[in-house]
């Protein structure tokens, strides 16, 4: 009898200890699944903001290629046409010259002399030289050379290497990292690692740990506060070289059209004074008197870099009694300043520091720090863009303004 309740006691003692231990929960309770959501929903904030961030930023920059490109292949192609122009009257011009002169000169060496120098086919010669320098398809040409560096196509010229930046789906460019970057399924990134300590179903993450009962909710709310700290930083760190990484290129690229372009109008002029001066070398040996035409201008393309960094603006700087204006917000916010406009009695007033600049539409008065400053140029809307003085807004903000005539480029270094 006595065997009997000692067996029955150690299987009573068995029962309570098979109950007790089925009794620890293994996950979390009620309550903490509602942590381990919230977490959940904290990496999915994370997520949605910096992809956010991320596709408005290649829009924003994918925009400002294509409207930098649009403009500069209107730059080539004006340049084309009023080259070509050019050529073409100064051709007019030399044959109607040649008839006349043909009743008294036709038989003379000098006269053949003077068809063969004012013959544009003729290889070699003033006017086919004056021809190939604006001739995109002569291999190595001033032209060549600014089509190709406008050509996205054109393996490792400028617009090629711009483009390239800013194509996610070019390996190792600067967009492509980034890219990366906000991608939970590329490994090692920021997206993923923090997706990866978010998850309970990441083997070790603080998320699974904490699932797993091996953390408490404090220290694990400690750790997702500090992971989300790191993951933001880190994400910064990439939108910053990513932005410095794309204005580098953009610089380079914008530096290299602007020296093709100006190669090409350099080109032309130059060549056009040479093939004038032998045209004119020839008919003079024929006639005593050589000839003229009249000059030849070409537009200008004004370059703005404000502390090293070349800028594209949506409406290009337009040059008014010799001031460059330029789209008010780009060069402000470029300089520091905060832009506040007044639609009402439309004003726009620039504040950096200490320092306040206020202008107005058609309104050749202004003021910094309230005191009475007059302007060569008035502000005025160009094609819906506010455009201000260059040289003005930049000086009253305490930059140093240069200008290169040769290159074309205002060059603006803001106080330290």
């Amino acid at each position: 009898m006595k065997r009997t309740s000692t067996t029955f006691k150690l299987l009573l003692g068995s029962l309570a200890i098979t109950l007790s231990f089925g009794a620890v929960p293994r996950h979390a309770s009620a309550a903490d699944t509602a942590f381990i959501n919230q977490m959940s929903d904290q990496y999915h904030a994370f997520e949605k903001k910096h992809r956010d961030i991320y596709k408005a930023y290649l829009q924003n920059e994918r925009h400002l290629y294509d409207t930098y490109h649009g403009q500069m292949t209107s730059v080539y192609n004006e340049l084309m046409r009023v080259a070509h122009a050019d050529l073409d009257g100064m051709t007019s011009i030399l044959e109607n010259d040649i008839q006349q002169l043909k009743k008294s000169y036709k038989e003379s060496n000098a006269f053949r002399d003077y068809v063969r120098t004012t013959d544009k086919n003729r290889a070699g010669g003033p006017m086919d030289l004056y021809e190939d320098t604006m001739d995109p398809n002569d291999a190595g040409s001033p032209m060549d050379l600014f089509e190709d560096s406008l050509n996205p196509d054109s393996a490792g010229d400028a617009a090629d290497l711009y483009d390239d930046t800013l194509n996610p789906d070019s390996a190792g460019s600067a967009m492509d990292l980034y890219d990366d970057e906000v991608n939970p399924d590329s490994a090692g990134s920021v997206m993923d690692r923090f997706d990866d300590e978010s998850s309970i179903h990441s083997a070790g993450s603080i998320m699974d740990r904490y699932d797993d009962g091996d953390l408490p909710k404090a220290e694990a709310e400690k750790l997702m506060a500090e992971a989300l700290v790191q993951a933001e930083a880190d994400m910064n760190k990439r939108i910053s070289d990513t932005q410095r990484s794309v204005q580098n290129r953009k610089n380079e690229s914008l530096r290299d059209i602007r020296d093709a372009w100006l190669n090409v109008k350099h080109a032309i002029l130059q060549q056009r004074e040479r093939t004038i001066a032998e045209v004119s070398a020839a008919r003079e040996r024929l006639t005593g008197t050589g000839i003229d035409f009249k000059p030849l201008i070409l537009d200008d393309w004004i370059t703005v870099v404000v502390d090293g960094d070349y800028l594209i603006f949506e409406q290009p700087p337009v040059i008014v009694n010799g001031n460059t204006l330029v789209p008010m917000r780009a060069i402000f916010e470029k300089l520091g300043a905060e832009v506040l406009w007044n639609a009402g009695d439309q004003s726009v007033t620039a504040n950096k520091g200490a320092t306040s600049v206020w202008l107005q539409i058609d309104n050749s008065s202004a003021k910094i720090k309230g005191q009475d400053q007059t302007l060569e140029a008035a502000p005025r809307i160009v094609n819906g863009n506010t455009m201000v003085p260059l040289r003005f807004v930049s000086e009253a903000l305490g930059a140093n303004v240069h200008w290169d005539d040769n290159k074309k480029t205002i060059t603006i270094t803001p106080a330290s």
